[in-house]
Formats: structure tokens, C-alpha cells, sequence
């Protein structure tokens, strides 16, 4: 290669220098790190021709271990830096560096994911990269543990939820074990409510679990009969159930269009449809809808219950009947023969009042006619 010298280093050699100042002696002590040899230190003085002395410095012989800038480089080392081998001038120390070196080393080693970075000590401004791509011996070690721990995981899970569904099953189980069947069931409230009703409610009741018995149905069941108005059904430890029921109260009652009577309750409800004429309860005398039980009456009629329900009791018991005209009015028929319109059924309690008013000041007997359709009690004398 070009520009290579050529002759062997690391040789010893004798160099002749010629007699210089103290002045570059100290700076090239300054440079080498040695103290520069006098003329008591070299081996023999030379003479040159022209009288002037000449000293002979002996330069220390290389050691062989130590690799020269200008050897081989390895094939498996990569050199990163100028490419120019004539380029041999060392750079200055890296402190930085120097205090990663080890003792007695030429060489500043760094590991790195990538491999080893080997940085020449004597030449810094090479950096020589070794390849040591080589596998990490643990990878597949922490993978194998890493896998076995996550399986040992789902296992437990899978354990957990087995254990979780097993006792829901025992406990469900004995919940519904005849352990615990109800044994007795007990009605209260009742009367007018179908005893078929009453059967199948006993019968779906019965003989299931205390703790999984469905209430829920019962209580529809004895909804459906128009007699029933509200329901609460509890059970009581270890085998009984007990079932309130709340029925209607037949108020009045009005016949048909099929000339049956419907019976109604104080919110228009019909809890019954009669072949014959009940007694107990108020007329609403002319002909109504032909309704089936279960099934709401008109408003007028509703009124007709509330109105009889506020009666009191100095007046009701002299009422014979109630009457309802083609034209929704509404009016009420004493004993005595004595009729009293109310009108359309609205503001029905005021205009009760008012006679509730009239008739502690004056017998209704005397009085044929009272009208409070417009608020104001009119009336007429027999």
C-alpha cells in the first residue's frame, strides 16, 4: 500500500540528535512522558566534521504483544473511522473513556444489545466494533416460566368457576328439596273471590320450595277474578303461606242491555254480572252497557258509586234508588217520592252539601222537586 513504510517496527535502533536547546529538550520531554537523555546518558559522543558534538539517544525496544497500527485487522472486526491507514496520529484521551479501561488493557470494552464496541486505547480515534450477536441463554428459560405461569393462571380460574357453579347447583338444590315445601296455605279477606280461583292459587302454592315458590304468579292468578282488588302473599318458615286478599265493595248496581244486572264498585269496576235483581245495593235505574266482570263502567256510574258512598247516613237511609237520564244527568230518588237532580256528574260534593243543608232545614217530605244541577238548590213544594 502506498505511503506504508516498510522497514520492520518494534526493532531496537540507535537515532542520532543533533545537540538542540534546553528549551525543545523540555517540550519534547513535555510530548513523550520521558526526561530527554544529556550527553552524560548516551552511550558514546560523536564527533562531526565540523568540530560540533553529537549525541546518541537509544530509543526502548517495542514490545512484541503490543498490536501496531499498521497490523492486519482481524475479519471479524469492523473499523469505523477514517479509512486512510497513513493516518496513524493518535487522539488525544477521551477521559471519559480512560476511566473504563482496565489495568494493563489496550482496549475499552462496552456491551451493547447489538455486540461489543472495542475501542483501540493507543489509537482513539478508531473504534472497533466485534460482532457477538450471539442469543441470550435465559430468553427461552424466562419464556418457558413466563408460559407455565400463565397457564397455571387459567387454570385457576377455570378451578375457581368450577368450585363457584358447583355450589350454586348444591345450594339451589336444597333450596328446592322438599325440606322446605310449603305444606299450608291460608286465605284471609276472602269472600266473594271464585273458589275455583282460590284452588288453582292453593294448588300452584303447594308443595313448592319456601325459598323459590313464584309469588309473583299466585298473585296474577287472584288478580284475574274481578272480585279481587290487591293481593300480598308472604311465606312463613318452614312450610306455610299465607294470602291476603283485598276485594271490591259493591257499591250500586244497573241493568243491561241483555237485561242482566252489573254490579260496581266505587271505581266503576264490574265485579259481576247477575241473572236476577241483587238487594243489598243501590239501583242506578236505566239501561246500561252490557259488560262483562272485570270490565270498567262508564264515569257516570263511578259517580253514581262515589256519590252514594258520601251519603250520609241521616240521608241514605231515606234513598230509594238513583236514576240516570238519556243525557248523562244524574239524579237521586228519596223514599218519600222527593226527587233531587244533580245534573251532570261533576262537582257532585258541593252540590251534596247543599242538600245535606236544605233537608236539616226543611223535611224533604214537603218537597217535590230540588234541583242543584247549577249549584244553587232550587226547589219545589208538593
Amino acid at each position: 500500500m502506498a505511503g506504508r513504510d516498510d522497514t520492520p517496527i518494534g526493532e531496537p535502533d540507535d537515532v542520532a540528535v543533533t545537540d538542540v536547546s534546553k528549551e525543545v529538550l523540555e517540550e519534547l520531554s513535555v510530548l513523550f512522558g520521558d526526561t530527554p537523555p544529556t550527553a552524560k546518558e548516551t552511550d558514546s559522543p560523536l564527533n562531526s566534521e565540523d568540530g560540533s558534538t553529537t549525541n546518541v539517544v537509544p530509543f526502548a525496544t517495542k514490545d512484541p504483544s503490543t498490536r501496531d497500527i499498521s497490523d492486519p485487522i482481524p475479519d471479524n472486526v469492523i473499523v469505523i473511522g477514517d479509512s486512510d491507514e497513513s493516518d496513524r496520529t493518535p487522539a488525544p484521551s477521551d477521559p471519559l473513556l480512560g476511566s473504563l479501561a482496565r489495568s494493563g488493557d489496550d482496549v475499552v470494552e462496552t456491551i451493547d444489545d447489538g455486540g461489543t464496541v472495542v475501542i483501540d486505547a493507543d489509537t482513539m480515534d478508531r473504534v472497533v466494533i466485534v460482532d457477538d450477536d450471539r442469543p441470550d441463554p435465559t430468553f427461552e428459560e424466562r419464556q418457558r416460566r413466563h408460559k407455565r405461569r400463565e397457564r397455571l393462571r387459567r387454570v385457576k380460574w377455570v378451578k375457581l368457576a368450577g368450585v363457584v357453579v358447583a355450589a350454586i347447583v348444591v345450594i339451589a338444590g336444597v333450596l328446592a328439596s322438599p325440606l322446605f315445601a310449603i305444606r299450608r296455605v291460608a286465605f284471609e279477606g276472602v269472600v266473594y273471590t271464585s273458589k275455583e280461583t282460590v284452588e288453582k292459587v292453593t294448588e300452584s302454592i303447594k308443595g313448592s320450595s319456601i325459598f323459590t315458590v313464584d309469588t309473583a304468579q299466585a298473585r296474577e292468578q287472584l288478580l284475574d277474578d274481578p272480585w279481587v282488588a290487591e293481593v300480598r302473599i308472604t311465606t312463613d318458615f318452614p312450610g306455610k303461606a299465607l294470602v291476603e286478599v283485598a276485594e271490591r265493595v259493591p257499591v250500586v248496581w244497573y241493568v243491561g242491555e241483555d237485561q242482566k244486572a252489573r254490579v260496581v264498585d266505587d271505581r266503576g269496576h264490574v265485579v259481576a254480572v247477575l241473572t236476577g235483581w241483587p238487594t243489598k245495593y243501590l239501583r242506578v235505574i236505566g239501561t246500561g252497557p252490557a259488560l262483562d266482570a272485570g270490565a270498567i263502567a262508564d264515569d257516570v256510574y263511578r259517580a253514581a258509586a262515589q256519590l252514594v258512598l258520601a251519603l250520609p247516613d241521616e240521608i241514605r237511609t231515606k234513598v230509594k234508588a238513583l236514576e240516570l237520564t238519556g243525557g248523562g244527568e244524574l239524579s237521586m230518588i228519596l223514599k218519600s217520592g222527593t226527587i233531587v237532580r244533580f245534573g251532570p256528574p261533576t262537582n257532585l260534593q258541593n252540590k251534596l252539601v247543599a242538600v245535606v243543608v236544605l233537608f236539616r232545614r226543611q223535611d224533604p217530605a214537603t218537597l217535590a222537586v230540588v234541583d242543584v244541577s247549577t249549584g244553587d238548590p232550587t226547589v219545589q213544594l208538593r
